[in-house]
């Protein structure tokens, strides 16, 4: 009778390991799901200027995708009449504007000949919903805009376009 007992006691912390388990696991993907690079999200579909505020659409739903790992840095950029300006999100702390820098977030960039990032500064602020928007800058014109995956280099620290996901140019 004793052996039951104890059969029965380590069926049941089997099971209950096995169903945590797969909880934990199901969890795990599902969270891996939502991370995944949907390159629509990328994709722009119109952009502008309105009430001093540069802005872009995207084919599929702005801000959705966020980077996987710190190395990354998904960018919706905006080439102005007063510098550029780019939405980001990243996993290294760089910015006031929001308490965690995955959530997105302005900076005013400049960048070299080789596309790397040489100046950074917290100029403008941002707001992504159903369009990606940029405020508390003076810019008239929005001349270029364009989304991209940026590179962390752990060797020197330098912050490069890796790839550019989609670009427009004014035509007016």
């Amino acid at each position: 009778m004793k052996n039951s007992v104890n059969s029965k006691k380590t069926l049941s912390l089997t099971a209950a390991f096995i169903a945590i388990s797969a909880i934990l696991i199901a969890g795990t993907n599902n969270v891996l799901a939502q991370n995944q690079l949907n390159e629509a999200d990328f994709k722009v579909k119109d952009f502008g200027i309105e009430n001093g505020k540069p802005w872009l659409t995207v084919e599929g739903k702005a801000g959705a995708s966020k980077p996987q790992n710190a190395s990354q840095i998904y960018a919706y950029a905006f080439v102005t009449d007063k510098g550029i300006f780019a939405v980001t999100s990243h996993g290294v702390e760089d910015s006031a504007e929001v308490e965690n820098d995955t959530q997105w977030h302005t900076h005013g960039v400049t960048l070299n000949e080789k596309k790397c990032v040489t100046d950074l500064n917290d100029d403008g602020t941002a707001a992504v919903t159903d369009r990606v928007e940029i405020g508390n800058i003076t810019a008239t014109k929005v001349d270029t805009v364009m989304t991209a995956l940026l590179g962390i280099n752990n060797a020197d620290a330098s912050v490069c376009v890796e790839k550019v996901f989609d670009s427009k140019n004014s035509t007016k």
